[in-house]
Parts: C-alpha cells; structure tokens; sequence
C-alpha cells in the first residue's frame, strides 16, 4: 500500500464528529483525519517498519500515529530499533502520537531498554522526555526498578512543560498502585525536591482519581498537598 492509497483508506474511516472532537483534545498543529486508533492499531498490521520509516512527517496526525505503532512494535535488534526510534521521537509533536508508540520492552533487554528511555528524560524537548516517561511508566514499574525510575526523574530539566509535568504525575501515581510502599517513601521524601509544585500535586490529584489506590491512601494524599510554591 503506498502513500496516496493508505491516505485514501484513512479519510475513508474518517468520522466529521469525532474529528472535531479529537483534534481539540491533541492541540495539534498537524492536519487531522478523523481515523480512531483502533483502526490505525489494524492498519498497522499490514506495513513493516521498512515501509513506514519514510512517510511524511507531521503532515497528517493519523500517519505519524500509524507510523509510531509499527516502528515501536517492530522485532528488531536493541541497537538497530534504539536508533530508528531514537530519529522517529524528535518528530512526535504531540501526546497521543508519544503514548500510542509505548515499546513493549522483552525481559531479557530490559536493562539495556531502561539506559535508553531514562536517557531521554534529559532531553529539552517535551515529546522525547515524556516519550522516556511514558516508557518507564509502561514497563518498569516493579520492585526491580522502581527505585532507578524513581531516581531517573531527577534527570529531568524542563519542568514546567506541560506534557512532561502531567507524564511524571501519571508515573507517579501508577507507582503507587503497583509500588505503594516505595511510593509513599518518595513522595514523602525525595519528591518534594525533585518535581515542581505542580507535579507534584498533580500526582496526587492522579491517586485520588485512581481506581486501583486504596481510600485509606486517597486521604492520605489530602496531607501531602503543597500549598506554598516553591
């Protein structure tokens, strides 16, 4: 399928409604279809990653998404794939294309997959830190490495950023469903002086809305709160 026949595929599952809706939501300078991802997620199926490392960047939202899917679901060796993503990130210009193009990272790779997405956190574009973020959230938060995640954040350099202040509280709080322990000994510690006010409220504004975080620690977080800016 070449370019102009998936273009033609996508404005065909085009929906006006939500397309409205949608493009609202990703505060998107890039054009925008109205393709749902679970019919981006099916497309995806039918191109490898040779076929979609040249489509056109930001000239369509629901490309770059597809684009995203397949590269991070694509069987390649950690050095070849780290390379491909580490081009493709600096493209991403907004949060759905990020957290729909999450690597599930194989066991025996874990270590090497954790350097490579607590590297980006560095970084001083918003898109590739959370991608690193996003990463993190979606595989490593255990007993194994919820300490390195958690010290991992102090890489980060751009606070204030929207989109990497909202990851670190959606981090933050999946922590604490899965890590409670750990959680509450960071957030009551170390935290309060790696995150900036915002995230840090914000993480616990994420715990109260969670499903999976006990009453009991929902009231907790009521004391955590910071009222003062730092």
């Amino acid at each position: 399928m070449n370019y102009q026949d998936l273009l033609t595929v996508l404005f065909k599952n085009s929906d006006e409604k939500y397309n409205s809706f949608n493009s609202k939501l990703l505060n998107t300078g890039v054009k925008t279809i109205g393709c749902r991802v679970p019919v981006l997620r099916k497309l995806a199926k039918l191109f490898t990653w040779e076929e979609v490392i040249d489509l056109p960047e930001n000239e369509y939202y629901e490309t770059d998404l597809l684009k995203g899917i397949v590269l991070s679901g694509a069987s390649l060796p950690f050095d070849k794939k780290t390379r491909i993503l580490s081009e493709f990130i600096l493209s991403i210009e907004n949060w759905a294309v990020c957290d729909c193009s999450v690597v599930k990272v194989p066991n025996d790779e874990k270590d090497n997959y954790f350097e490579f997405f607590s590297s980006l956190l560095s970084s001083d574009k918003q898109f590739v830190c959370r991608y690193g973020i996003v990463n993190l959230l979606s595989n490593y938060l255990d007993d194994v490495y919820i300490y390195r995640v958690f010290e991992s954040l102090k890489q980060i350099k751009i606070w204030g950023e929207y989109y990497v202040d909202v990851a670190v509280a959606w981090l933050t709080a999946t922590a604490m469903a899965f890590c409670r322990n750990q959680t509450v000994e960071f957030m009551q510690n170390d935290a309060r002086q790696i995150f900036n006010v915002f995230s840090y409220n914000k993480a616990l504004q994420k715990m109260r809305e969670s499903f999976r975080v006990s009453e009991i620690d929902k009231q907790w977080t009521y004391s955590m709160k910071i009222v003062k800016q730092k």
